[in-house]
């Protein structure tokens, strides 16, 4: 410290109280911006801890294709659950259209939850799946019309 203060009358400079500000780190690396209004009326969808858990996990670990590369057997002994139940959570999430089956062991989630709309990441994964697939798979709130 001695050495800086030296450096610093002899040379001339600012000395600053705080350290520089970093940008700030995602524990991950990786950003993935989900859309508010699903997440703000998550709660009207009434799913279980087990889809709840499992919706968040397919959100984190998706491929750029939007796709998580798991079977059931895999998602059971990562949760430490039955397959049953995995099974069960994976309906949920069917019914409501957060996520589909493209085919075993590859599961696609929705790019209207997983991305913020617009983004060019949402962008990129609407025109890889096509109108069509998208219609088909419209996430609609429950009881959005009602409101607290």
């Amino acid at each position: 410290m001695l050495k800086l203060l030296d450096n610093v009358a002899s040379h001339g400079g600012t000395i600053l109280a705080e350290p520089p500000k970093r940008k700030y780190q995602f524990h991950s690396g990786q950003h993935t911006s989900l859309d508010l209004g699903l997440q703000g009326n998550l709660w009207r969808f009434g799913l279980t801890g087990m889809a709840r858990n499992l919706l968040d996990h397919m959100s984190a670990e998706h491929d750029l294709d939007g796709q998580l590369r798991a079977t059931q057997k895999e998602l059971a002994e990562h949760f430490g659950c039955s397959q049953p139940k995995v099974s069960k959570a994976l309906g949920e999430l069917f019914s409501h259209h957060f996520a589909w089956k493209v085919r075993r062991g590859v599961l696609q989630v929705n790019p209207t939850y997983a991305y913020r709309w617009g983004s060019k990441k949402h962008h990129s994964l609407m025109t890889k799946l096509g109108a069509k697939a998208l219609r088909e798979h419209t996430i609609v709130i429950p009881d959005q019309g009602r409101q607290s």
